[in-house]
Parts: structure tokens; C-alpha cells; sequence
């Protein structure tokens, strides 16, 4: 800028000189000519310099851009891993009256009612302005809702209730319990797993030492929506909607973990189960099984020999925190198992069931014991289910449906819930079949 100024002054100096003597005007233009081709230059050298300068800081601005969305990125990322940790935590800790607390059963209690009165199915009840002014004064208090009626599009219950609801799920079904619970940050994780694992060995003295290429392969982790509608009458027969509320909490969650239980040890890979196979096929399917001879097709035809003969199945690694997996049905017929000749095989310590000092787990959805033929059905899993991981798609999502029950008059409750789950060690699990004929 200076240079600029020095310029505009000399060609000032210059032209009043020309007033004086053209001669003089001559020889001083000579004695400039080269100043001023400098200066022109030097203007030049800045306009490039600029230039340059204004290219950079496109290039910076781009650069940032391109830093504030991977960061974005990044940041939603993690706020969907957190959400999703804060839903599970560690291991919950149960109530021990195993109910949700007064606060989610109120939340949860009056958005039945609001419901039921949106769709005129609770106004005839005797009780039905007091319930009402509960589920509204609910509402109100509820920072998040304020408000007293309910709409379409309405998602009732908050995170912080979700988590109880997960917490009975905890205490009802198997699959959380045992197996791994992997939070799903996105609606598709890929996980590795080990596909192979080349062993190391001997290596001579100055010999190459020979290259260990383990293979992995990855698990896809896809989040799929479960779930159902609860059916409630209209006639709802309490006085307070803290009972209507662990109702529905219990309700649903007794059929949350159900399910989740139902696909973790039975799917078969079919469209029923969203191609999930479970733990029973998965191990069928990679030969870690035994099945029993021809013609023993009943369950009554299992022996103490097939149960052991699981154990050298699963990889010795897993062997030491493996447990059994049956149906409750079975402790009757294990009894049998304890005679002079196989001594006291089967016990009880502590109120944990063992045989052979394997822990015995018992899974409602596993097929109960009888003396029918069921050609080619699983009866028994046996291994360490922490190899198995059960991802989980946020908390659940209860929310009300309107008239889907009105021929019957009853107010319905949808609830859904978004998992998956998948074997991470192929030798972690063995399966006992009966005959196939």
C-alpha cells in the first residue's frame, strides 16, 4: 500500500513538472522510466500474491467444511452410542418387587387412559373422571409432554422409561442375560470375527520365519423391528393408573424377552425370523452337534452319554464358562440320571442347577420334555452364550394405536423394539437333535 502511495505522489511531482519545461520533463521521465517499471512489477507481484492468497484461503474454507461434517458425522455418531450405552448400562439392577417405578407406571398408565378417552372407550366407567385427572395432572408434570390429549403421531414413553421397561426385559428373558448385548449405533454394524486362525509352531535357526495370515470375516449387526399390540379392555376395572401402568410395563416386557429368547435359540433362518438363524441351527449348520440314533426321535430318549458327549463339541476355551440350555421340563427326567452307577450327576447348589457341575439355565422357548417323537427337533444347547451378541437398536418404543380394536371395544397399545444377534466364535456352542425318522 505504501509503495502505491509513493507511486501516485511521483506521478503527481511528475505532471507539475510538465507545466514547467518539457526539456526538464525529458530527462526526468528518463531518469524514472526504470522506477516506474519497478513499481508496475511490484503492483503485479501483489495482484499475484493476492491471488494466490484468496486460492488458499478457498482451499482452507473447503478444508474446514469438509472438517465440521466429518466432525458432525462423528459427533451424531457417538451421541447414538451413548444414547444407546445410557439405555443398557452394565448389568441392571432389578427391583425387587420387579416393577418399573411409580413414576414410569403413572407416565405409562395415563397414556392408556388418554387414549382409551380419545377414542370415547373409557367414559362410561364410574371411575373415569378421577382416572382421567390423574393421567392429566401425569402429563402436565411430565416436562417433556405438557400436555393433556393424545394424537397420531404421539411417542409416549420417554428414553428414561424405556430403560425400566429394558430393565424387566433383563429379568424375564435369557437372551440379555447371557449373551453379549452390543449396542447398535446405526441401523447396519459390521463386526469381526476370527475365520481362521493359522497356529504358530517351531522355527529353525536362522531360518524365514514363516508368515501367519489370520482371515476374518464380518458379522452383519441389521436392527429388526419386533414387536405387537396389547389388547385392553375398556372396562378397566382399578382406581389407580399406577396399576394399569406396571400392567402394561410388565405385559410388554414379559413379551419383549420372550421373543427375543424365541429368536436366540430357535430361529431357523426362515422369513419368520428375518433369516436370523438362531443358536440350535447355527450349530446344526456348522456340525457341532449330536443327534440321537435312528428311531429315538422322543426326548425321553436322550441319555447321560449324549448330554456329555456336547461338551467335546464346543472349543476348549469355551469350555470352562459353557453351560447347558433346556427347557425346565427336562429336571424331572435329569433326576434319573443320578443311580449308584453314575453317582450324584445332577444337583442343585444354591438354587442353580448343575450336571456334571455344568451350570444348567433353564429357557422357557426351548421344547419341553415328554415322551412323544419330535423327528429332528433341538432339545439341548450347550456351550458359552457371551460369544453370542445380541445387538440392540435404541430403547423401546411404546406408543398408543387408535381404533385398530373397535369391533371389540378394546383399547390397543402398540409396542416395538429393533435388535439382531449373531454368533462371533463358530465353536462357542453345541446343539443335541433328536432323530431325524
Amino acid at each position: 500500500m505504501i509503495t502505491i502511495l509513493f507511486a501516485v505522489c511521483l506521478l503527481i511531482a511528475i505532471a507539475l513538472m510538465a507545466v514547467v519545461d518539457a526539456g526538464t520533463l525529458a530527462q526526468v521521465r528518463q531518469v524514472l522510466e526504470p522506477g516506474l517499471l519497478e513499481i508496475k512489477e511490484g503492483i503485479e507481484e501483489m495482484e499475484s500474491e493476492q491471488k494466490s492468497l484468496k486460492k488458499e484461503l478457498e482451499s482452507e474454507k473447503q478444508a474446514r467444511s469438509a472438517h465440521e461434517k466429518v466432525t458432525s458425522d462423528l459427533q451424531q455418531r457417538m451421541g447414538h452410542f451413548a444414547r444407546a450405552l445410557t439405555s443398557r448400562g452394565d448389568r441392571p439392577v432389578l427391583r425387587a418387587s420387579e416393577v418399573v417405578s411409580e413414576e414410569c407406571a403413572r407416565h405409562l398408565g395415563a397414556v392408556l387412559i388418554l387414549s382409551g378417552m380419545a377414542q370415547g372407550k373409557i367414559q362410561q366407567l364410574d371411575n373415569a373422571p378421577a382416572l382421567v385427572a390423574q393421567a392429566e395432572s401425569v402429563m402436565r408434570a411430565f416436562p417433556r409432554e405438557q400436555r393433556t390429549a393424545l394424537t397420531t403421531s404421539d411417542i409416549p414413553l420417554p428414553t428414561e422409561y424405556g430403560r425400566e421397561v429394558v430393565e424387566l426385559m433383563w429379568k424375564f428373558g435369557q437372551a440379555r442375560q447371557y449373551a453379549t448385548v452390543y449396542p447398535l449405533g446405526t441401523g447396519t454394524v459390521k463386526l469381526p470375527k476370527i475365520k481362521t486362525s493359522p497356529a504358530f509352531g517351531f522355527i529353525d535357526m536362522s531360518a524365514v520365519v514363516p508368515e501367519k495370515s489370520p482371515q476374518i470375516e464380518f458379522v452383519d449387526f441389521v436392527a429388526k423391528k419386533a414387536g405387537g399390540l396389547i389388547r385392553v379392555p375398556s372396562e378397566i376395572e382399578a382406581d389407580s393408573i399406577v396399576a394399569i401402568g406396571q400392567f402394561l410395563a410388565r405385559y410388554a416386557a414379559r413379551e419383549f424377552a420372550k421373543w427375543e429368547d424365541t429368536v436366540l435359540f430357535n430361529a431357523d433362518g426362515s422369513s419368520t425370523y428375518k433369516s436370523i438363524s438362531g443358536v440350535c441351527k447355527t450349530a446344526d449348520t456348522l456340525g457341532r452337534k449330536i443327534q440321537l440314533d435312528p428311531a429315538e426321535t422322543a426326548p425321553s430318549n436322550i441319555g447321560l452319554a449324549d448330554l456329555r458327549g456336547l461338551r467335546a463339541k464346543v472349543a476348549s476355551a469355551a469350555l470352562a464358562s459353557s453351560a447347558y440350555y433346556m427347557n425346565l421340563t427336562h429336571e424331572s427326567y435329569l433326576t434319573s440320571f443320578n443311580t449308584v452307577t453314575n453317582g450324584q450327576v445332577f444337583t442343585w447348589t444354591n438354587g442353580q442347577a448343575r450336571l456334571d457341575g455344568f451350570p444348567i439355565r433353564w429357557v422357557d422357548v426351548l421344547p419341553v420334555f415328554d415322551h412323544d417323537a419330535h423327528a429332528g427337533q433341538y432339545q439341548v444347547a450347550f456351550g458359552d452364550l457371551s460369544y453370542w451378541y445380541f445387538g440392540e437398536r435404541g430403547t423401546p418404543d411404546i406408543q398408543t394405536s387408535r381404533d385398530v380394536f373397535f369391533a371389540t371395544d378394546e383399547i390397543a397399545i402398540r409396542a416395538l423394539e429393533r435388535f439382531d444377534c449373531g454368533l462371533m466364535a463358530d465353536a462357542a456352542m453345541a446343539v443335541l437333535q433328536l432323530a431325524a425318522a
